[in-house]
């Protein structure tokens, strides 16, 4: 989902680019008339002729196929505070756009440069929608790693409880696994879908993201979790180290 939004704001960036190319050669085109008798403003924008009429509608076009999708897309995504932010610029877009504004002086580049400011408050909230839903699902994923993990160490400690204690480490296990691969996948730590615990500790250390002390906590709690996994001598008291050692590290 949101490689296809990330696609299509894309593709409305080109449509951004060129809705101000545009609008800069229109007003290169357009003359600034002076008219000393008026009160207040004493610049005004020429008529224009009929090639710059027409290169005109090409922009109101472009910017209203702009906005109706960017409205969309930020309907859809955004909260309801910034889109009435990019709604407030609209009405004064459509006046620069047709050139209806007076001016206090003849600068045309200065015209450009409060268009453009405008402008741009529409594309950055536009821009923001990628890294906004990044950020929901990221926290989406998180809540569900932390929900499982959460649950699988209790159901271990009700086996452990029980005298189920191989049962209990390898479940166990498996909550460690499950966190591991959530904080590589926040970090951008790069993992293979079968790698078990030290391996990903591994990573982990190898990016950074964990001390040495971490690494050597987890380097013994996988080994008590293979045990658990092989026919080999495990005790309670190990079982009971790595759920308390597993509460206090997740």
């Amino acid at each position: 989902m949101i490689e296809t939004i990330t696609k299509k704001i894309q593709d409305l960036e080109s449509i951004s680019d060129e809705i101000e190319s545009e609008f800069e050669n229109v007003s290169n085109k357009l003359q600034i008339i002076h008219n000393p008798q008026r009160c207040g403003f004493k610049y005004f924008w020429d008529t224009p002729n009929s090639e710059v009429k027409k290169t005109q509608r090409i922009v109101l076009r472009l910017y209203q196929r702009w906005y109706s999708t960017s409205l969309q897309l930020i309907t859809e995504n955004l909260v309801e505070e910034r889109l009435n932010e990019f709604k407030n610029q609209y009405p004064l877009i459509i006046n620069f756009l047709q050139f209806n504004k007076d001016l206090y002086k003849p600068d045309k580049l200065k015209f450009r440069d409060n268009f453009l400011n405008i402008f741009d408050i529409q594309r950055g909230i536009l821009n923001s929608i990628p890294d906004v839903l990044e950020a929901k699902e990221l926290n989406l994923r998180n809540l569900i790693s932390a929900d499982y993990v959460e649950k699988e160490l209790e159901e271990a400690e009700i086996l452990l409880n029980n005298g189920f204690v191989r049962a209990a480490g390898a479940l166990a296990g498996v909550a460690l696994e499950k966190h591991l691969q959530t904080i590589c996948y926040n970090n951008n730590v790069e993992f293979g879908l079968k790698e078990t615990i030290y391996p990903l500790a591994m990573n982990l250390y190898k990016s950074g993201k964990i001390d040495i002390s971490e690494l050597k906590k987890i380097e013994y709690w996988a080994s008590i979790r293979n045990k658990c996994d092989h026919p080999e001598d495990i005790t309670e008291n190990e079982v009971n180290d790595l759920l308390n050692g597993l509460k206090k590290f997740l």
